[in-house]
């Protein structure tokens, strides 16, 4: 982890202390969306998208911070998304076929 210089930044409450990160800025507050480390948040580089310094320092000791609950709520969405997908798949078919059987029944009809 890289080290880090402070600065200063007032507060209406009080100081907050902020790192910089190393291209020199001061350090925003992000949040992480990745799974490993997801809602946890960090002091990040705030030239990001035009330098890509690297600088991270996390603020939030690692934990679950209720990762557990939203990869079991991730797992049954996905869960429900194939079980739809797989109906969807279903109809159609029984779709195809009743056409199927209305084209084969009006064929032999006008064959008559």
């Amino acid at each position: 982890m890289p080290t880090s210089q402070t600065s200063r930044t007032p507060s209406s409450s009080s100081q907050i202390t902020h790192p910089r990160c190393l291209c020199g800025k001061v350090a925003l507050v992000r949040t992480s969306n990745k799974p490993t480390s997801m809602g946890m948040r960090f002091y990040g580089c705030a030239n990001y998208w035009e330098t890509k310094c690297g600088f991270l320092e996390w603020i939030d000791s690692p934990c679950d911070c209720g990762r557990d609950e939203l990869v079991q709520k991730i797992d049954l969405l996905e869960r429900q998304l194939d079980k739809t997908k797989a109906e969807e798949r279903r109809q159609r078919g029984m779709l195809w076929a009743t056409w199927l059987l209305i084209l084969c029944f009006l064929i032999a009809y006008l064959a008559k």
